[in-house]
């Protein structure tokens, strides 16, 4: 299969300085020891999402952080939020790189680089390329990739977990450590894990009457509001809901009715 890339918004980071190891696995969910790529989320101290970043160990043994929905000016204030006396040192570095997302298969060439990433449900890559080198695929539409993974119930930050969302809540557990030790957030994790204190589910809905689905829409029961569509593809989509309601329930929008599903889960490791 031929690499199909779309143009991306991706912000591009590098973490430097002798601290930053310790720095960077006292901040996120990830284990970051011994790793070379891992998936992040940053938590605020109520353990909500703030971001998503692919934290990427460099041979110098600096960090690359790669954020697929917040620019660089918002996301390096983020990072460096709790940095006081540490020798800690965020720059921005997305001017040097045209920036894509591929799909089909690995995009290669001069100067390329590409992170393999399972969040779409089919093989993907968050890929950097010199700003003088051609597209590293054929130029496509993201929509067919992105419709593929609300199909597969994979959420999504921010459209299916924001900042007012735990990421247990919407389905990004192996995104979180529980073994680690403390990082920012940490402590709501854990009283999760060890209570169970979710309200709320991120589950597949499937249209029941063949009306498209409308993000943002509220989901009704007797008409009381139970819940809300984040992410929509047509027929298909993910809300998230009351934890009290099972799979194969039914709920109104003003569009029409949609069916509750599985809840959604990022693929197995």
């Amino acid at each position: 299969m031929s690499v199909q890339v779309a143009s991306a918004d991706t912000a591009v980071v590098r973490v430097t300085g002798e601290d930053a190891a310790a720095f960077l696995q006292g901040q996120c969910t990830a284990d970051l020891r011994g790793m070379g790529q891992a998936d992040a989320l940053w938590l605020n101290r109520k353990g909500r999402v703030q971001a998503h970043t692919i934290v990427v160990r460099e041979a110098d043994g600096s960090f690359l952080l790669l954020c697929p929905h917040l620019p660089a000016e918002a996301l390096v204030p983020l990072v460096t939020a709790n940095v006081i006396a540490d020798d800690v040192v965020a720059q921005d570095e997305t001017p040097r790189w045209r920036r894509w997302l591929a799909w089909g298969a690995e995009p290669v060439g001069p100067g390329v680089r590409a992170f393999a990433t399972k969040r779409y449900g089919a093989p993907a890559w968050d890929a950097l390329s010199p700003l003088d080198a051609d597209a590293p695929g054929v130029v496509a539409d993201r929509a067919e990739l992105e419709a593929a993974r609300i199909r597969a119930g994979i959420p999504s930050v921010p459209a299916d977990c924001g900042e007012g969302e735990f990421p247990q809540e919407c389905g990004l557990d192996a995104w979180v450590s529980y073994t680690k030790g403390c990082y920012l957030g940490q402590e709501v994790m854990a009283r999760i894990q060890s209570m169970g204190s979710l309200r709320r589910v991120l589950r597949r809905v499937e249209s029941a009457d063949g009306a498209a689905l409308v993000a943002g829409a509220d989901l009704l029961v007797a008409g009381k509001a139970v819940g809300k569509l984040r992410s929509v593809s047509d027929l298909h989509g993910l809300a998230l809901v009351s934890l009290e309601l099972a799979e194969g329930a039914r709920c109104d929008t003003p569009a029409g009715g949609v069916v509750l599903g599985v809840p959604a889960a990022l693929p197995a490791a």
